[in-house]
């Protein structure tokens, strides 16, 4: 049999290609280059749909968010004409509503028609500001593409319809929002209103220089004459001065007015609006324009006689319903603030007052009386007195006499720093809401490292400068030491404190940059203070349930066609926080009061009458501040020296003048209806329980030191065990380190001084 060759499966003797032919390299090479270029495409594929679709979800966005300003409400021009007095009125002993006063006001601005507006005013005006004005729809797009490309300077691309929209609303900010908007607005303006309606409403209102508004008003100004009469060298004058109303103003820059006259004049002859002759003659008078100004101008006798002026003085609730007035005015009709003033001179308002006269008057009277003022008497003050609906009872803004009318506020204008008080509604209720604490719950009271920011020291001090070690919440509360709230807020967050005051208490003059932060939480270091107004609104929940109602001067406002434009009645408050917590707070802040060991506010105790409330007084006794609340009403007082942080002597004065108030109106509260309608309500779900003061839970077998307190009924805590449960309390007597005796900061002469953020090493007693 033959033999297989066995070799042949030698691999040995296999050959193996050591290359590839040209051919096939070449193929390869192909091949990879193909394969490369696939993914490379598929790669830039897959970017251009992304991109494609990103630009369509984009674009799709942007349509949906500028279509969304379609329907934007233009101002109302409609009214802007009206020349009828305002009138005040407020309810008498038997309902009925009847006039108090008229509104009256001196401005330099007087209506004229379209028809008494020469044409020679209104060339010159198109000329110079929208050329295209009787052609558009209320929006260049021309010039509104340059304006877009220009974002930043706004580029020009505004039309009189866009001007008088600024004008009235006084938003001239530059952001895309506020130009889309702008840009509805005009288009909607011009399909409610006439291009002549427009046009004359711009005549009339705009700034024309030296507090005139309107062309009339610059007419009888500059040249004593009506605008009717005025010439083309006068109009162009006057329609110069609207880009810059202070630096082409004709009294105080007349080189410069002259500049932009001679501009005006030269566009009315390019868009052949006059002749050449007519060209010539005006700019020869232009370079020899006279302006008559105040003095000698018998045209400005008629346009602002003197009996238009209101020279009664208003009392200081009226004060502050105007400005209220203003704030509202503003936002319903969607004008600026000049405006919106000009409209309540002149727009014929019937206005509901929430005021009582006869209590105004009295109360103003009773801090007339030199015993429960301050014996310094540059020692100012400011309260404002509201019920538990928010209605405004009455509002004292100074100790002097008020000698004019819109002056400064103390009680609503003036923001202070609010030492202590400030705790119940930064510290203690937020505390409540978020189920961090419960009435006996036990507090550090000791130093925490690093207080101090700029020194790195421990803080804070409490006003007897020991600490105790632990203490429960009613006796932190009465006598307001520092230690235990600072550790509630670093424990629980600042922003939790500062979220409560601004959204749920809508504190206005909050600075997120520098008051979310331990010290002015905790020891009421605010940047910019509070305001009277803003304390007694906040303080209101502790009697009413929780509810935070915007305090208001006035029920509703009538239009003077007998709309109702806005209207406080039966407007629903906020719940600000739970009514069985706000209980519990109410109870706590009763310990103020009464607790006769320790309460900062034991001196404003009236027989007979249920109060509630909080001192405060802050880092060098500069400001002194008490607010509570009786049955019928909570208050606010403020002491301190208007201009500056000068230490009081006396640091009683404001408890002193609580308590006098307060006498007076209990006193009074059936003859001021007070009581029947003051919203006060505390929750009656709250019970009352033992507790273990050692630990702050239910008491248990154990327990030896037992207190007695008040809980929301969700939130009772469990039982104590009586051993590991028990927090030791320390008995540290020695004083803390020895306070700061650097000066404070110079005094701003300001009638608000800004008070300084950085925690104090000197304690607040209060």
């Amino acid at each position: 049999m033959k033999r297989e060759d066995l070799n042949k499966y030698n691999t040995n003797n296999i050959r193996i290609p050591t290359e590839r032919t040209d051919g096939e390299t070449s193929r390869a090479a192909g091949a990879t280059a193909k394969t490369l270029f696939g993914m490379t495409w598929k790669a830039v594929k897959t970017v251009l749909f992304v991109a494609l679709f990103s630009a369509i979800a984009v674009g799709i966005s942007m349509a949906i968010y500028v279509l969304s300003f379609r329907d934007v409400e233009p101002p109302n021009i409609g009214s802007m004409n009206l020349d009828y007095t305002s009138f005040v009125y407020v309810q008498d002993a038997s309902g009925n509503w009847v006039e108090y006063m008229p509104l009256k006001g001196v401005e330099n601005r007087v209506w004229v028609e379209y028809v008494d507006i020469p044409q020679t005013m209104i060339d010159a005006m198109v000329a110079i500001e929208d050329k295209r004005f009787f052609e558009h729809d209320g929006v260049d797009w021309i010039r509104t593409a340059g304006a877009v490309v220009n974002l930043g300077s706004d580029g020009g691309g505004s039309t009189l319809t866009q001007q008088l929209i600024k004008n009235l609303t006084g938003r001239n900010e530059v952001s895309f929002t506020r130009k889309i908007e702008e840009i509805f607005m005009a288009l909607n303006l011009e399909k409610a209103y006439s291009k002549e309606e427009i046009l004359t409403a711009y005549l009339n209102v705009v700034n024309f220089g030296s507090g005139t508004r309107g062309v009339q008003a610059a007419a009888n100004l500059y040249f004593g004459k009506d605008i009717m009469d005025c010439n083309i060298a006068q109009c162009a004058a006057i329609a110069g001065i609207t880009q810059n109303p202070y630096q082409f103003d004709p009294l105080i820059y007349p080189e410069n007015n002259q500049r932009k006259q001679k501009m005006v004049i030269e566009e009315m002859l390019a868009q052949e609006k006059i002749t050449q002759q007519e060209y010539n003659d005006a700019m020869a008078e232009a370079d020899n324009m006279q302006f008559v100004g105040y003095e000698n101008n018998a045209a400005l006798e008629d346009a602002n006689p003197e009996n238009d002026e209101d020279t009664d003085i208003w009392n200081w609730y009226i004060e502050t319903l105007f400005e209220d007035l203003i704030d509202d005015i503003m936002a319903v009709e969607n004008l600026s603030r000049d405006l919106a003033i000009l409209q309540i001179y002149r727009g014929g308002y019937e206005i509901y007052s929430a005021m009582n006269p006869t209590l105004q008057e009295e109360v103003e009277q009773l801090f007339k009386n030199e015993e429960i003022l301050p014996a310094d008497p540059n020692v100012n003050f400011g309260t404002y007195i509201i019920d538990y609906t928010g209605k405004t009872l009455a509002v004292v803004g100074n100790r002097y006499a008020k000698t004019g009318n819109r002056v400064w506020n103390n009680a609503v204008d003036t923001t202070r720093q609010t030492g202590s008080s400030i705790k119940p509604i930064s510290i203690y209720a937020p505390a409540f809401e978020e189920d961090f604490i419960t009435y006996g719950t036990v507090l550090e009271d000791e130093p925490i490292q690093n207080f101090f920011r700029d020194t790195g020291k421990p803080g804070p001090y409490n006003f007897s400068r020991t600490y105790e070690g632990t203490m429960n919440v009613p006796k932190a509360i009465a006598m307001s030491q520092n230690a235990p709230a600072a550790h509630i807020v670093n424990d629980m967050g600042p922003e939790v404190s500062y979220n409560f005051l601004a959204q749920n208490l809508h504190f206005e003059n909050l600075d997120p940059s520098r008051d979310m932060g331990l010290s002015p939480m905790a020891l009421g270091g605010l940047t910019n203070g509070a305001t009277m107004r803003e304390m007694a609104a906040a303080f209101q929940i502790f009697g009413n349930g929780g509810v935070y109602n915007k305090p208001y001067t006035y029920l509703y406002v009538k239009n003077h066609d007998g709309s109702t434009i806005v209207d406080n009645r039966d407007k629903a408050g906020e719940q600000a926080m739970n009514a069985d917590n706000a209980a519990v707070m109410n109870k706590l802040l009763h310990g103020v009061i009464y607790d006769p060991n320790v309460g900062t506010g034991r001196m404003v105790q009236i027989d007979g009458v249920d109060i509630f409330g909080k001192t405060g007084t802050t880092d060098e006794m500069a400001d002194i501040w008490f607010i509570g609340g009786t049955h019928d009403c909570v208050a606010s007082i403020w002491n301190g020296y208007t201009e500056g942080l000068v230490t009081l002597e006396d640091t009683d004065t404001a408890k002193v003048m609580w308590r006098a108030l307060m006498v007076y109106l209990t006193e009074n509260s059936e003859r001021f209806g007070l009581s029947a309608n003051s919203g006060y309500y505390v929750s009656e779900n709250i019970v009352q329980r033992s507790y273990c003061s050692d630990s702050g839970l239910m008491p248990g077998e154990k327990c030896v030191h037992i207190e007695s307190g008040w809980y929301n009924p969700n939130n009772i805590p469990r039982t104590c065990n009586g051993g590991s449960d028990h927090i030791a309390k320390g008995s540290s007597t020695s004083p803390s380190p020895s306070p700061s005796t650097s000066p404070s900061a110079s005094p701003s002469p300001s009638p608000s001084p800004s008070p300084s953020v950085t925690p104090s090493e000197s304690p607040s007693p209060s």
